[in-house]
């Protein structure tokens, strides 16, 4: 999907002139008509219930129209060496007529619903050069929209002529920017996915893969205008996604808060969350609006969760996370008619990136306790083992050609597989055979003793140091490392636990 976005954008960027600009009709002197079975244009602009109305003023939304405008164009226009189109950017289906040309439909407008085919959003109607003359041009459009899931406040969003392109080109405003951040958000939203499934803090790495795949799914529905010439109600479809994206992200960052700072009433939270978002979003006229406050709400309310236990118990981690969605709170209300734009992304990133960081740092620190601990415990555990062995030495029940005898395990240096028996190595230097796996014997061994090779088990009481070459002329072993006891004996280490070892050595 997305290499078909990039092939997309790439072709209409290098066959068209993104930059082009647009001669609009004048805005404020529209004459527009309701249309009947019986309209026709050489009669509709005569009747007495039409009127003059400002572009962001018409409505073709459940009824139809037939509106009439000028087009100002001057010499420097017409010298132009490039093919021009009459543009109409909104909500409807649309016939249209220049200087009493007709130049086409988009869809098929029409005075009741069933007679409606569907047009596209953005819509163009080629220009023969002949028709277009200097100064005054008049412009008759013919629209309706009564399909459609919504009731948009601003239906039509532009109307006049450009250079002859896709419709698409006038959308891309920054498009690789965007597309950048859509990738980058991707991307985020499958990492933080495989370290919700690989680390042990699965409920935090999820909120942020969830909140990466709303940031880039609402992306994506913005700038989708810039990429496909959907019919009119995609576009109301594509306007509440957006809202209902934004308000995912707000609950999943008003829950990663609940995670981190509270321990109770998380439902309750969420459900007053939820019940000012709805009045919020109902209450609000536009859709840019609707989108704001779907994510300034939970942001809120994170916010003064966060205070609150500020106050309650100062720290600077606490500090850390006030200060962070205060400024993103802010930020929001001090651009709240822009923040739909691509401001939006870019803050959301840079919070996203924000908490990532300190939920990082946060972890590492816990880990790095985490390991102290667990040396602590380890040398404890050692430490009483070795007691264990001195005040009353476990004994090693060997047999072997018949003979049976009880080692004391304090006496063994260490023990060796030599095929179907183990070499057990003493400390006055003599040996005893046991008949079974190394395996089996170091299940038996208490836990003073550890196995540093395939081959070998140590008592870690005799070890006097560890070399990383073999210092005497004895047959070699594959090996990094090397113990030295204290009875000048050397035991190979294994490559893959050479770290452990030394970890463990360190700890004694």
């Amino acid at each position: 999907m997305l290499l078909r976005i990039l092939l997309i954008v790439l072709a209409v960027s290098v066959t068209t002139a993104h930059a082009t600009s647009l001669i609009s009709i004048d805005n404020s002197k529209i004459l527009v008509c309701p249309a009947n079975e019986e309209s026709n244009l050489e009669t509709i602009f005569t009747r007495p219930d039409c009127q003059l109305k400002n572009l962001h003023d018409i409505n073709p939304q459940q009824q139809a129209l037939w509106l009439k405008a000028s087009l100002n164009i001057k010499q420097k226009s017409l010298t132009q060496q490039f093919p021009l189109a009459l543009y109409i950017f909104g909500k409807t289906s649309s016939e249209a007529f220049f200087n009493g040309v007709y130049l086409g439909k988009n869809g098929t407008p029409a005075v009741v619903a069933r007679n409606e085919f569907i047009g596209n959003m953005d819509a163009r109607f080629y220009l023969p050069p002949e028709l277009i003359k200097q100064g005054e041009n008049e412009v008759i459009f013919y629209l309706s929209a009564h399909h459609g899931f919504l009731q948009l406040g601003v239906p039509i969003h532009f109307i006049g002529l450009g250079e002859y392109t896709e419709t698409i080109s006038f959308f891309q405003r920054n498009i690789w920017i965007s597309l950048t951040l859509f990738g980058a958000l991707l991307l985020g939203a499958l990492y933080f996915l495989v370290l919700s499934l690989r680390s042990k803090q699965k409920a935090n790495y999820g909120l942020f893969s969830l909140m990466a795949f709303f940031a880039f799914s609402q992306l994506f529905a913005e700038i989708s205008r810039g990429l496909f010439n959907y019919t009119y109600p995609v576009h109301d479809l594509r306007l509440i996604f957006i809202v209902l994206l934004s308000a995912g992200f707000g609950l999943c960052l008003l829950t990663y808060t609940l995670n981190k700072f509270t321990e109770k009433h998380h439902q309750l939270w969420l459900l007053l969350t939820v019940i000012a978002m709805a009045f919020a979003i109902i209450l609000m006229p536009g859709f840019d609006g609707k989108t704001a406050v779907a994510i300034l709400i939970p942001s809120l309310f994170s916010t003064l969760l966060i205070a609150n236990k500020y106050r309650q118990q100062r720290s600077r981690e606490r500090l850390g996370y006030l200060l962070v969605f205060i400024i993103f709170t802010l930020t929001i209300m001090l651009t709240f008619n822009i923040f739909h734009d691509m401001l939006f992304y870019y803050i959301i990133t840079g919070m996203m990136t924000c908490l990532f960081v300190k939920q990082a740092n946060e972890l590492i620190s816990e880990q790095a306790k985490r390991k102290i601990e667990e040396e602590q415990v380890s040398k404890l555990q050692f430490k009483l083992a070795q007691n264990q062995q001195e005040k009353t030495p476990k004994k090693l029940k060997v047999t072997s050609a018949g003979k049976t005898e009880l080692l004391p395990t304090d006496t063994i240096t260490y023990c060796k597989a030599a095929g179907d028996y183990v070499e057990i190595h003493l400390n006055n230097q003599q040996q005893s055979l046991y008949s079974g796996s190394l395996k089996s014997i170091e299940s038996l061994l208490p836990s003073t003793f550890m196995k540093v090779h395939r081959s070998y088990i140590v008592n870690l009481d005799y070890i006097l140091s560890i070399r990383t070459a073999k210092a005497s002329g004895t047959a070699s072993t594959a090996s990094n490392g090397f113990l030295v006891l204290k009875d000048g004996e050397e035991v190979p280490v294994s490559r893959r636990i050479l770290p452990m070892v030394r970890g463990v050595i360190d700890n004694i």
